[in-house]
């Protein structure tokens, strides 16, 4: 809206100086006229030239001050367009920071509802997309390289939260690959849950392996053979059977 009013503006500047240039120069002409009694030849080629270069001039400096608004208003909606996007930048950065630090507080607070036990050289990847899988189904699922703070670096302290995870959890998941039961994280692990009363037990078997499982927890011998097992072959046939087991329960 503005820049039309600045256009008209300076539209009828332009016609006002044209006329009142033709309005000098008719004057001058009818000044410059002898009597007619003594016909005197008058400069009339000159002046028609004098007045198209007046024309000329006043059309140049119309066209100037309209390119010099243009290039003035254009940095000025740049200007603005970056300030609006630095301001739109800013906010979301701040709100993403504020989201993340409400969801990182409230997976904190909430219990866990999913332990998983896995032997990190041949299950990690099995347990990273699980974790992710889950997490997402709602069942809030501990994995200790991701759910024990990085802050947390002394051996007890790292047992401490991974304890206080296995204690809260209502399923406690093992998945099977090969050379598992020879990791003394995961048999502690295991022998720690077999003594809560308030575990769900769900053994996931990868398909290289064979049924016939024994662990030896130190103070007794399990026979995971003996017990249900859920075979699998993929990670996502792992977290799709996991889906259907956990729901259910």
């Amino acid at each position: 809206m503005r820049e039309n009013q600045f256009l008209i503006l300076i539209s009828s500047a332009t016609s006002a100086i044209l006329f009142v240039i033709a309005y000098l120069f008719v004057n001058s002409s009818y000044a410059q006229m002898p009597s007619m009694m003594t016909p005197i030849p008058t400069p009339a080629t000159n002046n028609s030239g004098v007045l198209f270069v007046l024309i000329g001039l006043a059309i140049i400096v119309s066209v100037a001050l309209i390119l010099i608004y243009f290039f003035y208003s254009g940095n000025k909606n740049k200007k603005r367009d970056r300030f609006s996007e630095s301001r739109s930048t800013s906010s979301s950065e701040r709100q993403s920071t504020f989201d993340s630090k409400i969801d990182a507080n409230d997976k904190v607070l909430r219990p866990f509802v999913v332990f998983l036990c896995y032997k990190k050289s041949s299950g990690k990847d099995y347990a990273d997309h699980l974790k992710v899988g889950l997490d997402e189904l709602g069942l809030h699922t501990f994995q200790d390289c991701k759910d024990i703070p990085q802050t947390v670096d002394t051996e007890e302290g790292w047992a401490c939260s991974r304890d206080k995870a296995l204690e809260e959890s209502k399923y406690f998941v093992l998945i099977m690959t090969p050379g598992f039961n020879l990791s003394r994280e995961v048999v502690n692990e295991i022998a720690m849950a077999r003594k809560q009363t308030n575990k769900t037990f769900v053994y996931f078997r990868h398909r290289s392996m064979g049924r016939n499982i024994v662990v030896n927890l130190g103070n007794e011998v399990l026979d995971i053979g003996k017990l249900e097992q859920v075979s699998f072959e993929t990670k996502e046939e792992l977290l799709r059977l996991a889906h259907s087991i956990l729901l259910k329960s």
